[in-house]
């Protein structure tokens, strides 16, 4: 009896879930259909507010700026067609611009494809009272990179653009997404895992015409570290503003521990506009001629020749030489760039009126080994290190060097060349910052650098090798360089300044015939206790004791104007 009650009861039972089956997917089917595409899951990323840029005493270089972007979720779009007229109408951009970005950005039916960015917050208002009409169309916050002193920290801070195919598997396991903004250059490049922070992202629920029902979850973005440069936003202005525009570069770095002060490369460009038509340029304002340009050094060369003559004992500071205006080595003739001659030339008047004949004497002395070896000393022929992509090592020419890729007996017309900075030899300017603060500081080589802090961590760590120089030749050097601007026929007199006394070295480089030759000028100030070293370059700037004097001049004043007090 029981067990017919049991067979009855179940039979029932399974007769109403078929019933219910029935009702539910062939009765109610269609609407229950029609409910589940009318309700969609919506995930919505959250970009992290990148971390701000300060210079050295907190004026911020770099920041955010709150913008709005309009997006579209293709499965809950009726008519992407008539939604992009709408927008066209709205927006004031063409209806092609707008499909073109939705092709380039579009990665799932599901996900928001960016239509546009950087609209006004009336545009944005205008849009979302129309949305009605356009159920997956949305309008959210994205934070813009601000670059507040345009194209004068371009060099250093560099700017930020999508990710890319190559860049992105490279990064990938770093939790780096497509359509990720990231660092291109400098500084953004060098410190973007610590500037771009972690994206947050909410799931909400919406309805078929695109209004949200609820928030399913939420995590909260979590905005990147702020960076602190050791450059002065104030003397980097400056010496931006000196060069005009004109092709060229400038280095000013405290010598005692390798802050850099001010980084210029010149052209730049403004990170804040589009770069298309910058890449373009045939000027070539993307290179950051400070670390990347190569170029002969010149007669700033002659403080290594000097040093690694004095050094090896081959001269004294005392020793002198007679210039008649030309050297003769064997059958090679070198001139001076005094054809007249100078006459009877000592160590310091060699430096003061850069004699072409008496470093040939000293370098044909030393030997091009010893040369090279304390080319390499000072950093030359080898990056500095400092914290930007792209820096070029430079080359250092030696006798080894040009019998095994050249096949070539090295000669003493090519010692009498490396001697003065000509030949192969090439550096970059902030070589050459660094080998004039390892003068300034009586000796040590100093690793350039540009981050000072990480939030509220100092990160300063600055590396100095000690060059084991005798105090005595460092002083000849810095006695001679003091002279350049001091002695009313030093090469660098133009740059004789009544506010700071400045030590320096002029370089004029010849590039071919009829073309107006390069100019160095580079050194430190003040000459008693340097405080800062210097190196800036001219392309096609015509003499180093002209135009480069003139602009380190103008902006060691304005420096020394400042910091009267310090």
């Amino acid at each position: 009896m029981r067990i017919r009650i049991l067979q009855i009861f179940f039979t029932i039972l399974f007769i109403l879930v078929g019933i219910c089956l029935y009702y539910l997917q062939i009765i109610k089917g269609p609407f229950y259909d029609d409910l589940s595409a009318r309700n969609s899951i919506r995930l919505l990323n959250i970009t992290a507010p990148r971390g701000n840029i300060y210079d050295r005493h907190g004026k911020l270089i770099a920041g955010n700026t709150l913008s709005f972007g309009v997006f579209i979720v293709p499965q809950e779009t009726d008519d992407i067609d008539a939604d992009m007229e709408e927008l066209s109408g709205i927006l004031g951009v063409s209806k092609s611009l707008l499909e073109r970005n939705y092709k380039r950005n579009r990665s799932a039916s599901f996900a928001p494809c960016e239509l546009i960015r950087g609209i006004s917050k009336k545009t944005a208002i205008s849009i979302e009272e129309s949305r009605f009409n356009m159920p997956g169309v949305l309008v959210k916050e994205v934070p813009f990179r601000n670059y507040y002193y345009e194209g004068a920290f371009s060099h250093v801070i560099g700017y930020i653009g999508e990710i890319d195919q190559l860049e992105l598997e490279l990064l990938k396991p770093y939790g780096y997404n497509i359509k990720d903004l990231i660092g291109k250059d400098g500084v953004e490049r060098f410190c973007d895992r610590i500037l771009r922070g972690k994206n947050g992202g909410m799931q909400i629920q919406v309805d078929n015409r695109g209004r949200q029902v609820k928030v399913m979850s939420y995590r909260r973005p979590k905005i990147g570290r702020d960076v602190y440069l050791t450059l002065d936003a104030g003397l980097q202005k400056e010496v931006y503003n000196l060069f005009g525009g004109q092709r060229g570069a400038a280095i000013f770095m405290d010598p005692r521990n390798g802050e850099i002060l001010s980084l210029v490369s010149s052209p730049s460009y403004d990170p804040n506009s589009s770069l298309t038509d910058t890449m373009r340029a045939k000027e070539s304002p993307l290179l950051n001629r400070v670390i990347m340009g190569v170029y002969p050094p010149g007669s700033i060369f002659k403080i290594i020749t000097s040093v690694a003559a004095l050094e090896s004992k081959k001269i004294r500071p005392d020793t002198g030489f007679v210039c008649a205006g030309k050297i003769k080595i064997g059958k090679y003739e070198l001139n001076c760039w005094n054809r007249d001659g100078h006459g009877y030339v000592d160590f310091e008047k060699a430096i003061a009126w850069s004699c072409n004949v008496y470093f040939c004497h000293a370098g044909l002395l030393t030997g091009a080994d010893k040369i090279s070896e304390y080319a390499g000393l000072f950093g030359l022929g080898k990056k500095t290190g400092i914290e930007l992509f792209g820096e070029s090592s430079g080359f250092v020419p030696s006798r080894e060097w040009k019998r095994v890729e050249k096949k070539e007996v090295w000669y003493p017309g090519d010692t009498a060349n490396l001697s003065i900075g000509q030949g192969d030899l090439l550096v970059t300017p902030l070589q050459i910052a660094r080998m004039v603060a390892g003068i300034a500081n009586g000796g040590s080589l100093v690793q350039p650098h540009i981050l000072k802090r990480i939030g509220d961590a100092d990160i300063t760590n600055f590396k100095t090798e000690n060059l084991k120089l005798a105090k005595e030749d460092v002083d000849a050097v810095k006695r001679g360089m003091r002279r350049v601007t001091e002695d009313i026929d030093g090469t660098g007199n133009s740059a004789a300044s009544k506010i700071v006394s400045i030590s320096a070295k002029t370089g004029t480089v010849q590039v071919g015939r009829g073309i107006v030759p390069h100019g160095w000028f580079a050194g430190f100030a003040p000459s008693e206790n340097p405080k800062i070293c210097f190196a800036v370059f001219l392309e096609n700037g015509g003499s180093g004791g002209d135009m480069p004097a003139g602009i380190a001049k103008l902006a060691l004043e304005y420096w020394f104007r400042k910091h009267k007090n310090d």
